[in-house]
């Protein structure tokens, strides 16, 4: 049988066509972040799970969720990263509730992340565990078109330069509270906005025209 990790080579199936020739000004957007027990992706719990929608260099606030999710066990250092204490995790809402809303953007929307493989492993093995369909979805990472960026003008790239901190500082963009998952899902959406203008300022690029950065990927969660 497949690992996991072999079946997440796949990710690099083509865009699907209907994303091909969308100007990336024009993609519907989901930016989504996920606050982890820890950074192993076969262990980790989801403590909190929150994303808001946009377009068009917009953010719409209404669409904006936010979950802590019911964890137990070994927290590792989660309560001092996230502030959320064993209560607070103790009395959250279960992770298949907030899955089963996410799917509604399986395919309506272009899911951006900072660090999406990260999640992304996270999310399949969650949606594997709950027996849920299989998804495809396309993604932007953010974390992968800023190294794009700093490789192409020669930039040394230090340990911490693609940091989603250090990376809204590098473009101007406001300080932004971290390690919350909504705060850092608005961040993400931001950080995005500022790379595609600095991409293309006319915004008539396709989102196709961003393949080569290697910042798109296509992931399958859930399934067999």
């Amino acid at each position: 049988m497949a690992s996991l990790f072999s079946k997440l080579l796949k990710r690099s199936s083509p865009l699907p066509q209907k994303w091909k020739t969308v100007a990336i000004k024009d993609t519907p957007i989901l930016s989504i972040d996920l606050e982890l027990t820890c950074l192993d992706t076969k262990v980790a719990k989801i403590t909190s799970i929150a994303w808001v929608t946009g377009q068009s260099q917009s953010i719409d606030l209404s669409s904006a969720y936010y979950s802590v999710i019911r964890a137990a066990g070994d927290l590792q250092q989660s309560p001092v990263i996230h502030g959320l204490t064993a209560r607070d995790l103790l009395a959250g809402g279960h992770i298949r509730d907030a899955v089963v809303q996410l799917q509604a953007y399986a395919s309506s929307h272009v899911w951006l992340l900072h660090n999406a493989s990260l999640d992304m492993q996270v999310l399949d093995r969650v949606a594997k565990n709950l027996g849920l369909a299989a998804m495809q979805i396309a993604t932007i990472d953010t974390m992968l078109l800023e190294l794009y960026f700093l490789n192409k003008s020669h930039t040394v790239v230090k340990q911490d330069a693609v940091t989603l901190e250090n990376c809204r500082a590098r473009y101007g963009l406001p300080e932004a509270p971290n390690h919350n998952a909504l705060d850092d899902a608005l961040a993400t959406l931001g950080l995005g906005f500022a790379q595609w203008y600095k991409f293309d300022k006319q915004f008539t690029a396709p989102l196709a025209d961003l393949l080569h950065t290697k910042a798109v990927k296509i992931y399958t969660i859930g399934g067999d």
